[in-house]
C-alpha cells in the first residue's frame, strides 16, 4: 500500500490547455464544465497522479490505462481487479492510496461549519459524544476525525453515500485504535484506519482491508508530477 499527495498550485492557461489536449474526450468534457479554474486544475492533477502512479507502479501503458466507474462512483482500473486506487481532493491537496486490496482515501480542509447540527443528523450517538469533547477547536478537529474515517470507509466498499452515514459507527479510544460497529452492535475488524494530519488546516483518513495501514505519505511536487506525465504520453511507455 502505498499513500501520495500533491500540493495544488496555479498552473497557466496555456500549459493547462497543453495537458487537457492530451486527456481523453470524455475527460476534456469533464473539464470544461468547472466554472471554478481552482476546481479544474484539482480534477487535472487528480487525473495525472492516478495515471503516473499506475504507470509507474503496474507498468500499464498510457493507452491500456482505462478508468471506470462502478455504478455508485467509484473509479477501477478496467481490466485488473488486482490493482486499486482511490483518490480525493480539497482546497490545496489531491490525495491518492494505492493496494493489492480494496482501499478508500479522503481529504478534508477543516471549516468552521455547524458541526453539532450535521453531526446530529448524520452520525451516531457515540459519535456525538466522541466529537463534543474538549474545547470549541478540539470539537472542530473531532468532527473532520469522524467525517474522513466515514468517507474513506464507504469510498473503499465503493458504495458511495447510498450507504447512510449512521448505519456503522466508529469507535475511536484513541487515533490508533479505531473500531468499526455496525449498527446492530456487530464489530466488523476487517477493516482498517489510518488518520493523518497532512497539514494544520487538513484532517485525511485511509481505510482498507489490509491491516498494515501505510503511516508513510509521500508528497509529490506538482511541476515534478507533469513532467512525469509528459514524459508517460510522449514515450508512450513506462518508467
Amino acid at each position: 500500500m502505498e499513500i501520495y499527495a500533491v500540493k495544488i498550485m496555479n498552473i497557466s492557461n496555456e500549459e493547462l490547455n497543453d495537458l487537457c489536449s492530451t486527456l481523453d474526450v470524455e475527460k476534456r468534457c469533464k473539464l470544461e464544465k468547472y466554472i471554478k479554474l481552482e476546481d479544474k486544475i484539482r480534477s487535472l492533477i487528480g487525473d495525472l497522479l492516478i495515471r503516473t502512479l499506475i504507470n509507474k507502479k503496474f507498468k500499464i501503458r498510457n493507452k491500456n490505462i482505462i478508468i471506470e466507474k462502478n455504478q455508485y462512483g467509484k473509479p477501477f482500473l478496467k481490466g485488473n481487479p488486482k490493482h486499486n486506487f482511490n483518490i480525493s481532493h480539497s482546497e490545496d491537496f489531491v490525495v491518492c492510496a494505492i493496494s493489492d486490496t480494496p482501499i478508500g482515501i479522503d481529504i478534508e480542509k477543516i471549516k468552521q461549519i455547524e458541526y453539532k447540527e450535521i453531526a446530529k443528523g448524520f452520525f451516531t450517538e457515540n459519535e456525538y459524544d466522541y466529537i463534543t469533547r474538549g474545547d470549541a477547536q478540539d470539537q472542530l478537529k473531532n468532527f473532520f476525525n469522524i467525517w474522513t474515517l466515514k468517507e474513506s470507509f464507504i469510498k473503499c466498499c465503493g458504495t458511495g453515500l447510498s450507504m447512510p452515514l449512521n448505519l456503522f459507527s466508529l469507535e475511536i479510544d484513541n487515533i490508533n485504535n479505531i473500531r468499526l460497529i455496525h449498527k446492530l452492535g456487530e464489530s466488523n475488524s476487517k477493516y482498517y484506519f489510518e488518520v493523518f494530519d497532512i497539514d494544520s488546516e487538513y484532517k485525511m483518513a485511509v481505510c482498507s482491508l489490509n491491516k498494515n495501514v501505510s503511516s508513510n505519505l509521500v508528497m509529490i511536487d506538482q511541476q515534478s508530477l507533469i513532467k512525469d506525465y509528459y514524459k508517460l504520453v510522449l514515450d508512450g511507455g513506462t518508467f
